[in-house]
């Protein structure tokens, strides 16, 4: 019970740190510390072996967005459309708003410690994505969401081949979103190019 609570405070911590943090190196690596507790929330569904396939493929899938972040100095531009604050006020009423629906109903009859850490990476991610400028960020936010839809998805449904085509998911979104950033370097550097010619 302890270690049960003890997993989900880090999982809320570390998905809290995605929408907080700025530095896109330490964002990925909360990415990363978020992969692996969410696994270790997913070994009280599945055989901890299958489990940690979680914590494998979310690695390569933040390896995916660092390696891109380096090559594209997508780091250097300013992330979040709006200051950091109002992202911390933001993001308490997303932990009230979940934790009174995981306190006050039940969903399939998912334990709440269950139903709370799907429904906190969806809604998690979700905020990232809305507020983010940045295609590397808005990645992580769709990264996040898919975590916490992998987590719900498994305690519902125990099919072994679901979650292994979850785990592949992650990986192909950070590819496409490795190749939208690349995209938008370009056109940005095209358009740099088309106004020092003016």
């Amino acid at each position: 019970m302890v270690a049960g609570t003890l997993m989900l405070v880090g999982l809320v911590a570390a998905a809290s740190l995605v929408v907080l943090l700025a530095d896109w190196r330490l964002a990925l690596f909360a990415l990363t510390a978020q992969y692996v507790l969410a696994a270790f929330v997913l070994g009280s569904l599945l055989p901890f072996d299958t489990a940690i396939l979680r914590a494998i493929s979310g690695t390569l899938a933040v390896l995916v967005l660092y390696l891109t972040a380096r090559q594209t100095r997508a780091y250097h531009v300013n992330v979040f459309i709006i200051c950091f604050a109002f992202r911390l006020f933001a993001l308490a009423l997303v932990v009230a708003s979940i934790f009174g629906i995981a306190s006050s109903m039940t969903f399939l009859n998912l334990a709440p410690r269950i139903l709370f850490s799907g429904l906190f990476l969806i809604a998690t991610g979700i905020l990232v994505a809305i507020l983010s400028r940045n295609v590397l960020r808005l990645g992580a936010g769709i990264l996040l969401f898919s975590s916490g839809f992998c987590i719900l998805e498994t305690a519902t449904e125990s099919s072994l081949m679901l979650y292994g085509l979850l785990n592949i998911a992650d990986l192909l979104l950070a590819i496409v979103v490795a190749h939208l950033a690349k995209i938008s370097l370009d056109e940005g550097l095209a358009q740099q190019r088309r106004g020092e010619s003016a």
